[in-house]
């Protein structure tokens, strides 16, 4: 007891003493009395801007930490190559003296050895400029960035190393960048050792790393890229796993030289074999319907009209989205969107705590020796949810309604999480906004949640300028201004209302075009879209013999909205147009003479149209498109000209035999007749057909019946003046061979006839010719997606049959776009 009372004693003893010593410390601590700063050479940085980084102020007591404080602060400015503190005795306290030597300006930046890229170019790579403090750490990352430019070019072994040049008594300095550039590594060819499962041009088009090929330098390929080898390990990993071969793996990637500027990649793989799926179980379960996820299940006839469907419709998607059952391939992303299955299945039902990692779990048990994955899923069922109220948030243009109106669950109803993702789809499908969230938040009521939509806002306006060429147009060049999400009635912005607004310029050595269209696609409060479009075209080029000029000038109104179903789309339409058939030719045909001058049509149209394409891609890779489509032009509607038309129009998307093929068919057919006795469609608005839009084997609108110039001494020369029924296929396969080129052969077939629902091809006058029943050619095309320019086809068409009178020779087509217009 007395041994312990004892160190007790001394304990607070030394305690005691160390709190005196520490008080005592504190009071002997000077006061800092004044602060001064000191130049060392030039005086390139102010004091103003050093005394703004210094904590330690006048009337402070002095301590080094505080002081060696405000020295890294200095440092981190990147302002100053050296700086050290002086303290001296004053009467009225301590004197702080702060002694800085300013970084060197940079007043020249050199390159040296550069010939690949000018200094321009170099310039924008590196952080180092003119004017800047010369930091050494910069110098040598911009350094790092150069050599990796070099080597994204393909120029590996370039190296880039820096010297710099400092003059202390003025305070600036030169750097220089010393590069040894190095040829570009060409690719001879890649290939695969261990690859039995798949043909080794399949595993070339997985990767990015090609052989070098004459399109190589369009396409930034074919040449050795440190960093795009190593990607491409990721790329074949994924690309087997995703095949069924869990236990794939690259044994060894190796670049062999053939030359001093070409090499073999060559890619050792042991591919193992393809997993399948063995027994799928489930626990916890007691409303999922199990039965649904296996092979053999049948869902049997959709119940009668007031029973229960919504579970039986809700059960073969189950079955149809559960794709991974007993036996199958088993993938990674297969169990990805197998999980998701079973979340929709909950989530429509308002299960939203039924998500993957939470709770929805599954475990994999894999079977070597069989080669078999069993899954077993468990599932915490937990309760269902209700939408209390839906929250909007991030939205600093777009109107709340335009956003609610989108939405497909409303408050009140059960939290549908299949809804709740189609709302966002149908949000982030209007391009207002970079970032779409659509979470549940809980609320104080049980079994009540709120859903928060939270938006990101973008640029929704867009400025652009082009210029291209085409066979037909020739030389062409546009501006045009786009406004995504438009109000009308909201100057000066003219933003927020989601409407769409589109001005255009077109000039052309052949054309000019000026178009203005509007589009609300509420209007009304509805789910109606109301176009407007005024326009005025001038075009030269509709003339075969350049025996005409043909303007347009008009406006258009029209309501289109979805019937049923966002795929089925009807439309009413309303146009006024004056139509100029100027410059007319002496020689002119009757068919043309006869209309010279201006005539007002007045034309009303309808139009039912079922598109399931997968827009999401500039070329679609599956779905249709088919339209049927009529107008009727004149009598009551008031106008010149008194006719109808009626077309058909369809065109069918599907995946090709490899990734990335696609084959195209589409197929087209129409009628005009004029209404009256001794009247005639207008040759302005009959049918044509040849040219880059479709029959590619033949000129321009050639193709259909036509009529003799008149006063020609010689053989005689026909213009075409169209037909009043036509029928037009086409079919076409393409494949990609780079990111920016695909392939195409093609073969088109159709013809036009100068009756109205008549087939045959004897000429309407005596003046004319007979146009043969049909025209067909097939040929060869390339699809070049060119970057800054956009998209451009080349095609070369033969014909097969020629109709009487026109050349059989081959014919180069050029045209813009994707796709041809449908």
């Amino acid at each position: 007891m007395t041994r312990t009372r004892g160190i007790c004693t001394h304990f607070f003893a030394l305690l005691f003493l160390l709190s005196s010593l520490l008080i005592a410390s504190a009071q002997t601590a000077p006061k800092v009395a004044r602060i001064d700063v000191k130049p060392i050479g030039p005086a390139s940085v102010s004091e103003q801007l050093i005394r703004a980084n210094l904590r330690v102020k006048v009337g402070d007591l002095y301590s080094r930490n505080s002081v060696d404080d405000d020295v890294e602060t200095l440092y981190a400015t990147g302002l100053f190559a050296n700086i050290r503190i002086a303290a001296e005795d004053s009467p009225d306290g301590l004197v702080l003296v702060y002694l800085v030597q300013a970084k060197a300006r940079i007043t020249e930046i050199k390159f040296n050895g550069n010939k690949k890229f000018n200094e321009e170019k170099l310039s924008k790579k590196i952080t180092s400029k003119v004017g800047d403090p010369l930091d050494e750490r910069k110098l040598f990352t911009d350094c790092q960035d150069l050599k990796k430019m070099y080597e994204k070019a393909g120029y590996h072994g370039t190296t880039v190393s820096n010297t710099f040049n400092i003059e202390e008594t003025v305070g600036r300095g030169s750097v220089t960048f010393e590069i040894k550039e190095q040829p570009k590594v060409r690719i001879k060819s890649v290939e695969f050792e261990g690859a039995q499962a798949f043909p080794e041009k399949k595993l070339r088009k997985t990767i990015k790393t090609r052989k070098h090929w004459m399109f190589s330098w369009l396409m930034g390929s074919g040449v050795y890229k440190a960093d795009q080898i190593e990607e491409d390990r990721e790329k074949l990993t994924a690309f087997y796993r995703g095949e069924g071969y869990i236990d794939f793996e690259i044994k060894e990637l190796t670049i062999e030289p053939v030359t001093p500027k070409k090499i073999r990649v060559h890619v050792n793989v042991s591919e193992g074999t393809p997993y399948k799926v063995g027994s799928v179980s489930f626990k916890g379960t007691t409303l999922l319907p199990t039965n649904a996820v296996r092979q053999d299940f049948k869902a049997g006839p959709m119940p009668a009209k007031g029973t229960n469907r919504t579970e039986w419709i809700e059960q073969r998607r189950l079955h149809r989205n559960f794709n991974m059952k007993e036996g199958d391939t088993f993938t990674p992303g297969g169990l990805s969107r197998d999980t998701a299955a079973i979340e929709d299945y909950y989530g429509a039902k308002g299960y939203i705590d039924v998500t993957p990692g939470s709770n929805l779990r599954v475990a994999k048990i894999p079977n070597t020796d069989k080669s078999t994955m069993d899954l077993e899923y468990t599932v915490d069922e937990g309760s269902k949810a209700y939408i209390e109220k839906i929250e909007i948030h991030g939205n600093t243009k777009t109107k709340d309604r335009v956003i609610r109106r989108e939405l497909a669950v409303a408050p009140g109803e059960v939290f549908d999480m299949v809804r709740v993702k189609l709302s966002k789809d149908r949000l982030e499908g209007l391009e207002f906004f970079s970032k779409v969230d659509a979470k549940p938040d809980p609320t104080v009521i049980p079994n009540r949640k709120n859903l928060v939509i939270g938006v990101e806002e973008k640029d929704t306006g867009k400025l652009s300028f082009s210029a291209g060429y085409s066979t037909v147009e020739e030389v062409i060049g546009f501006v045009e201004f786009t406004q995504g999400n438009f109000d009308l009635a909201n100057p000066p912005h003219f933003t927020g209302a989601g409407q769409k607004f589109r001005t255009r310029v077109q000039l052309g050595s052949r054309q000019q075009s000026y178009e203005i269209s509007f589009r609300e696609p509420w209007f009304m409060g509805r789910k109606l879209a109301l176009d407007v479009d005024l326009y005025h075209r001038e075009l030269n080029y509709q003339s075969l013999e350049g025996l005409y000029d043909e303007q347009r000038t008009g406006a258009k109104f029209g309501l289109s909205r979805a019937l049923g179903s966002d795929f089925l789309i009807g439309s009413l339409h309303y146009g006024i147009e004056d139509v100029g058939i100027i410059n007319v030719s002496t020689n002119a045909p009757a068919s043309i003479s006869t209309e010279s001058g201006h005539a007002i049509l007045s034309t009303v149209g309808a139009s039912i149209a079922y598109d399931t394409r997968d827009k999401g891609h500039a070329l679609p890779t599956r779905g249709q498109r088919t339209e049927l489509f009529g107008e009727y032009t004149g009598g009551p509607l008031g106008g010149d000209k008194e006719f109808y038309k009626a077309e058909v129009r369809t065109a069918w998307y599907f995946k090709g035999f490899f990734a990335g093929d696609v084959l195209e068919l589409t197929g087209q057919a129409g009628v005009a007749e004029s209404i009256g006795s001794g009247t005639s469609v207008p040759f302005y608005e009959r049918f044509y057909l040849g040219g880059v839009y479709s029959l590619r084997g033949f000129r321009y609108r050639e193709v259909g019946p036509s009529e003799a110039l008149l006063n020609n001494t010689n053989s005689p020369v026909y213009e075409p003046v169209g037909g009043n029924t036509y029928w037009f296929a086409s079919a076409e396969y393409s494949t990609p061979i780079m990111k920016q080129l695909r392939f195409a052969v093609f073969y088109d077939i159709g013809m036009v006839y100068p009756g109205s629902f008549s087939f045959d091809p004897a000429p309407s006058s005596v003046a004319g010719r007979d146009t043969g029943k049909f025209a067909d050619n097939y040929g060869l095309g390339i699809r070049l997606n060119i970057p800054g320019l956009g998209p451009l086809r080349l095609d070369y068409g033969i014909p097969l049959t020629t109709p009487p009178g026109l050349s059989s020779k081959g014919r180069i087509q050029v045209s813009a776009g994707h796709t041809r217009t449908f």
